[in-house]
């Protein structure tokens, strides 16, 4: 049976490289990232050049899902990176994707949409707390690349209702490339750290869930987690594995 295509951009960062490992098993995968590569599928772009990112589109064709990983990730990343890569980029694919007739994007979102309410500098995670903080919560981002985010959503949001173009925005916890939360030496991560193994089911449910739009937080199942997964699980079927506190996942 021929596997169905899928565009992943950012294919060579730390989400990226564990996604693509897995999901060529699955899908036609077809690579976009900054940096040089010379293997198959593979297309050199900056997302921000709207010209050269259409020419990649027309190259690979018709193509059912995306998943949108490229961004300057760095949570203190200067405001002009985060225009260019983040709202010029995401605009570029979103507009990218709607000419060519994606059907569906998994949008990689962050938890620092709503960071805000983990305190600046960050508190939440050295104390216990019953308020999940979830989805229905108002965004509080912590700086301009949790409210590029938030564009990001926006986005998606708009693209879905003007013309259909189904979207999952992942608000992404800590996704590590040594996968080992136990070095953090502020606990952070015990609490927010999303396993590579719960982060590839949760895309694959979120590429093929019913659900045409929504946000939802991805985290593994640690102890002391404070953001909601209840709407993942119930709508995607998100069942993570993982606790950072369990040392069998290492």
């Amino acid at each position: 049976m021929k596997k169905p295509k899928l565009i992943i951009t950012g294919s060579k960062g730390t989400i990226g490289k564990v996604l693509c490992l897995v999901l060529t098993e699955k899908y036609d995968v077809y690579k976009i990232d900054l940096k040089k590569d010379k293997s198959s599928n593979y297309f050199q772009a900056d997302i921000s050049d709207f010209e050269s990112l259409k020419s990649i589109f027309q190259k690979i064709g018709k193509v059912p899902f995306l998943i949108h990983l490229a961004a300057d990730s760095k949570v203190d990343a200067r405001w002009d990176s985060v225009l260019k890569n983040n709202i010029i980029g995401t605009k570029n694919v979103y507009e990218c994707s709607r000419l060519w007739g994606i059907e569906r994007i998994v949008f990689a979102s962050s938890n620092h949409t709503t960071g805000g309410y983990e305190g600046i500098p960050s508190k939440l995670h050295e104390q216990e707390t019953t308020n999940l903080i979830t989805i229905q919560d108002p965004i509080k981002p912590d700086g301009d690349y949790g409210s590029s985010k938030v564009f990001g959503e926006a986005l998606a949001r708009q693209y879905f209702e003007l013309f259909g173009l189904q979207s999952i925005c992942l608000r992404i916890g800590s996704v590590l490339t040594d996968n080992n939360p136990m070095k953090d030496p502020t606990k952070r991560l015990l609490k927010t750290w999303l396993s590579h193994r719960d982060l590839i089911q949760l895309v694959e449910k979120s590429l093929s869930a019913e659900v045409p739009f929504g946000i939802y937080y991805g985290v593994s199942n640690n102890t002391g987690r404070f953001w909601d997964i209840s709407n993942a699980e119930k709508e995607l079927g998100y069942q993570p594995i993982d606790n950072a506190l369990n040392p069998q996942h290492l």
